[in-house]
């Protein structure tokens, strides 16, 4: 019997295989068969992918970075390509975490976690839904405040302005129609400069 038939998501955590695998003497050496065999993708000890789940339907990229390592939400290049903001394709699921970065190169691709303090962490989340589920995201504001400060800090307003519309293809248009106040809450909990020289910028279009 395919007990992975049973499982309602493309991935899984260990917990949820053995109950699956009750009616076998060693489930752990069948979930290790599994893997060899193929039907199963480890991402991580204890965290897979079901094969035949992504034959025919998208990767749950997001819920994976979400359940992956955390806790988590997607930020950075993913966020704002989610959010149609810049043009490029991105092949690395960025994500902010509240604890240690951690980086994982796994059979579906990479998935990079970037440490924030608490109060840079906390502020500017969203949950947003797929055909997969629900999975938590950056607003448009902070996933651009959290690519500023990891990436663009020491610039000056003007040198800030080219860095996002010029080098990142990030619309000036799209830039002009971000949520300041939001930004401006953002930036207070940020307490970083390179966040409130962007909101600075912003507020000069």
């Amino acid at each position: 019997m395919d007990i992975l038939q049973f499982a309602k998501t493309a991935y899984i955590q260990t917990r949820n295989l053995l109950p699956l695998a009750r009616g076998y003497t060693n489930p752990h050496d069948l979930i290790s068969r599994m893997c060899k065999r193929g039907e199963l993708i480890r991402l991580k000890n204890g965290f897979f992918i079901i094969a035949d789940k992504i034959k025919d339907a998208p990767v749950p990229y997001e819920q994976i970075a979400n359940l992956l390592y955390g806790p988590s939400y997607l930020s950075y290049e993913w966020a704002l390509s989610y959010y149609g903001m810049i043009p490029e394709g991105v092949y690395v699921v960025t994500s902010s975490c509240a604890i240690q970065s951690k980086r994982y190169t796994t059979a579906l691709g990479t998935f990079e976690y970037s440490f924030l303090s608490h109060a840079r962490y906390a502020i500017g989340i969203t949950q947003k839904e797929n055909s997969a589920g629900n999975f938590l995201i950056a607003t448009p504001e902070k996933a651009l405040a959290d690519l500023v400060h990891k990436k663009s800090k020491r610039l000056s307003s003007n040198d800030l302005l080219v860095d996002l519309i010029e080098a990142r293809r990030i619309n000036e248009e799209v830039l002009k129609n971000l949520d300041k106040s939001h930004l401006a809450e953002i930036a207070e909990n940020y307490r970083s400069t390179a966040v409130h020289t962007l909101l600075n910028a912003i507020g000069r279009i």
